[in-house]
């Protein structure tokens, strides 16, 4: 092979390789242009996908504005149901405070007209014996000894009104029941009057087994600082009211303080609870095994 062929190519070789370079670019031009394609046809799908899509996220939106809907006249109609059913349980709580209260005047009226009935029962032994003495210096040594009659200053003070006020919010929240138990009750005098025992009042149950009394714990409570009839009847009845309590009864002790027998749960506090009794400002001053014992405010005493 000569110099002028090695530096030369001939003819052949050229159009060999022109026409590779026509047929690259034309397979160059092809695959744009099917790229373009398909990625027309692809943006057209999303589209149609797009239409589709928006459609069922509507669909979806609406099916949960209208389960919002019922959801709204379900709870509004909850709401309503249980308005009725909490202003029947506090008109109930009314009736029963209406037959506490007429049943606590009932007992001071009855206590004054017992005073009435001593106080002339001891005049009239008094002047029984004054009228039969002859001797004037003796007479009149027992006539500086007549009887004084009762004081009714309690009653005019208005310590023999019952406590009426109204539960609190946390008693009449949504969801609990209202147990009224209603039975005759004693209220002790304070006083001049012996020891008087209180009946024992249950006040609610709770849920077990048919046949079966559930555990109940016995606690006493006695209280220094209570001087007026209506507000031990109230003491009584807040005790009566704190959860888990179940029965209160008491007695007057023999140094001016009560004797609040509880029964309640094991479960029952009574240390947390007898400080939020309202009006009396309860202080827990000594705890020990089955007693507490409290100092309180008289509410009446301000009175």
């Amino acid at each position: 092979m000569n110099d002028t062929a090695a530096h030369h190519p001939n003819r052949f070789l050229a159009d060999l390789t022109q026409a590779m370079r026509s047929t690259a670019e034309t397979a160059r031009q092809a695959a744009i242009e099917q790229c373009e394609a398909d990625a027309k046809s692809y943006s057209e799908v999303l589209q149609a996908r797009t239409g589709e899509g928006a459609a069922s996220l509507r669909q979806a939106g609406e099916a949960d504005v209208s389960a919002i809907h019922d959801w709204s006249a379900a709870e509004m109609e909850r709401i309503r149901v249980e308005t009725e059913q909490r202003i029947e349980r506090r008109r109930e709580l009314l009736e029963q405070e209406l037959r506490e209260h007429a049943s606590s005047v009932e007992v001071e009226i009855a206590r004054i007209q017992k005073h009435v009935a001593d106080y002339e029962a001891e005049v009239a032994s008094f002047f029984e014996r004054l009228l039969n003495e002859a001797d004037p210096s003796v007479f009149a040594g027992l006539a500086a000894e007549m009887p004084e009659p009762p004081s009714f200053g309690d009653v005019e003070n208005g310590s023999g009104e019952p406590d009426l006020q109204a539960p609190s919010e946390e008693a009449m929240r949504p969801g609990d029941e209202v147990t009224v138990e209603v039975g005759p009750e004693t209220t002790p005098s304070v006083g001049d009057s012996p020891a008087v025992e209180m009946e024992d009042e249950s006040i609610q149950g709770e849920a077990g087994e048919p046949g079966k009394p559930a555990s109940v714990d016995s606690t006493q409570v006695v209280v220094v600082g209570l001087v007026s009839v209506a507000s031990v009847a109230s003491f009584k009845r807040q005790l009566g009211r704190l959860p888990g309590v179940k029965s209160v009864g008491v007695s007057s002790g023999p140094d001016g303080e009560f004797i609040f027998t509880v029964g309640h749960g094991s479960d029952t506090s009574l240390l947390s609870l007898i400080p939020t009794l309202p009006a009396f400002q309860a202080r827990v001053v000594r705890e020990r095994e089955g007693v507490i014992n409290v100092s309180a405010h008289d509410p009446e005493a301000e009175g």
